[in-house]
């Protein structure tokens, strides 16, 4: 629930959410945003994908536009126009072991790297989306520098468009270096991770109307 408030996003913005499936997490931008403007979700697993649809519809949420596939199939169409933007990336789940034992007998320490690849991946193609002025949240279930620490300052060192945006005032307070991290022994929680980035220029007034204009 953090992650979305970390985004922030503003009625009658035009919102991505790049690794939508199963939806909790774009459901819940929609109601930050009054149901107000329009979100983009997609995600390659159009099964997944069926479940964030039939969860829209089931709350009364009409500003989703859903497309199976990843973030580069639409990437052209919304390059540099989404004010906000959400990459929940797939990662090795190691954050969760407390409430799900099991992860770590299905991990390897190679495999960190394969899911780093992956992230980067998506993470430099989601940033081509924000908009100058734009906010770019990157999160997941980890704590893994590989998958958190690491990228995103390598991911900074490429970009320097774009800086860390530390919240203020939020309820888990983010480390020296801007990252928001949900520690098991600390919060009560998983372990999560997550970062809020800003890219350089003017952020526009949000629009007051209910649609979008592609």
């Amino acid at each position: 629930m953090l992650i979305a408030r970390l985004l922030d996003p503003q009625p009658g913005e035009l919102v991505a959410d790049v690794c939508a499936a199963p939806g909790t997490k774009t459901t819940h931008l929609a109601q930050l945003m009054g149901n107000r403007g329009k979100i983009i979700a997609m995600d390659p697993n159009a099964a997944r994908l069926r479940l964030l649809t039939q969860a829209a519809t089931r709350l009364g949420v009409s500003i989703v536009e859903a497309h199976v596939g990843g973030v580069a199939s639409i990437s052209g169409r919304w390059k540099d126009r989404c004010d906000r933007v959400l990459v929940d990336a797939p990662c090795s789940n190691l954050g969760v072991v407390r409430r799900n034992p099991d992860v770590k007998w299905k991990r390897e320490e190679a495999e960190l790297d394969r899911l780093a690849e992956k992230q980067h991946g998506i993470l430099e193609t989601a940033a081509g989306l924000v908009k100058p002025g734009g906010r770019l949240v990157y999160a997941t279930c980890s704590l893994e520098p590989e998958e958190n620490d690491d990228l995103v300052r390598a991911f900074l060192d490429r970009h320097p468009a774009f800086r860390v945006d530390a919240p203020a005032g939020f309820p888990v307070t983010p480390g020296a270096d801007g990252m928001i991290r949900c520690l098991p022994h600390v919060h009560g929680t998983d372990g999560f991770t997550a970062v809020r980035l800003i890219r350089a220029g003017a952020l526009q007034p949000p629009r007051l109307s209910g649609k979008v204009t592609p």
